[in-house]
């Protein structure tokens, strides 16, 4: 299969695959709704969104998937002065500085990075979130918004953070770090990284809730509406060829889910809250998962959700306008 022929069949679904969404889409709603009902105690709620790239990019584009990644220390919070987490590189006497800023394409690779201190050293002290999660919440988005992946990154003992990644697709990258220094704010930094090469760019419906999901062998879908200003409630399910799932893994923290809310035009993220942690590595949940997140601005958001079904992580994405008026 030549380039042209991966990247843009990504972006489409075949007669049977479009089959299984529609009887999904129809259903899931009402498997919701009962799972949520039932499911007020741990391994009652659970679920995943995706969206699938749509065909808009040429040949030479590289095949950015959104099911790719490893899944992240826990999620940040924005930065001090914005609550937008990855539209600065320095905020609060604190910056991330990538230590290089071109990365082949394809290849696997290593991206290396340092959170510096107002005195210019690295910082070497970082606080452990309550939930159990990672130190630093690390992922990477092509300015296109396609290609979202969270990384599990180490510091070393000379205060780089180093951390394995594959960039599918040449381009403009940004990097993101969330964490919370020692006796500081917690913070989430962005910073660009460059994958030379032809570029052309994705796009992507304007709101898209249902698609496939783990290799395509299983359905998901987000409901809720996304309202500025306030907190939102998002509900996302799962299931395979119109049967629940009920499966599913609790992730770092004990969430059944991660989700992530992204704002094309400026790539800003904002956290998405799992409404069940806390549970244990034996639990199993499904098929919905509940979350609550809170964005500023209406606009349109993209939004990267990991969750682990049958022992495998899988990665899905969704595209949500704020709601019409809010």
């Amino acid at each position: 299969m030549d380039d042209a022929t991966e990247e843009v069949g990504m972006g489409r679904t075949g007669g049977s695959a479009a089959a299984r969404l529609a009887g999904f889409g129809a259903a899931s709603v009402l498997v919701f709704t009962a799972a949520w009902t039932a499911g007020g105690a741990v391994g009652g709620a659970v679920g995943s969104g995706v969206e699938t790239p749509t065909a808009g990019a040429p040949a030479d584009a590289g095949d950015v998937r959104g099911d790719g990644g490893v899944l992240a220390s826990g999620l940040a919070t924005g930065d001090v002065t914005t609550g937008a987490g990855g539209v600065l590189s320095t905020a609060a006497g604190y910056t991330l500085t990538p230590v290089g800023i071109v990365y082949p394409w394809r290849d696997p690779t290593e991206v290396a990075f340092t959170v510096t201190g107002s005195d210019g050293a690295p910082v070497t002290r970082f606080d452990t979130p309550s939930d159990g999660s990672g130190v630093m919440d690390v992922a990477v988005l092509r300015r296109d918004v396609a290609g979202y992946q969270r990384l599990r990154a180490t510091q070393g003992p000379d205060g780089v953070w180093r951390a394995p990644v594959r960039f599918p697709g040449q381009g403009v990258w940004r990097l993101y770090a969330g964490f919370t220094p020692t006796g500081g704010p917690h913070l989430d930094l962005g910073a660009d990284l460059h994958v030379p090469g032809t570029y052309g760019a994705f796009t992507f419906p304007a709101e898209n809730r249902a698609g496939l999901c783990g290799g395509s062998d299983q359905q998901v879908r987000l409901d809720g509406a996304l309202v500025p200003g306030g907190e939102s409630r998002l509900f996302a399910t799962v299931g395979r060829d119109g049967t629940p799932v009920t499966d599913l893994e609790p992730v770092d923290g004990g969430a059944f889910g991660r989700m992530t809310a992204v704002r094309q035009g400026d790539l800003a993220r904002f956290p998405v809250r799992p409404e069940i942690t806390g549970a244990a590595a034996t639990d199993r949940s499904g098929p919905g998962v509940a979350f609550a997140v809170s964005v500023p601005a209406p606009g349109s958001y993209r939004l990267f959700l990991d969750y682990r079904s049958g022992g495998v992580l899988r990665s899905c994405e969704f595209t949500l306008p704020t709601a019409p008026g809010s």
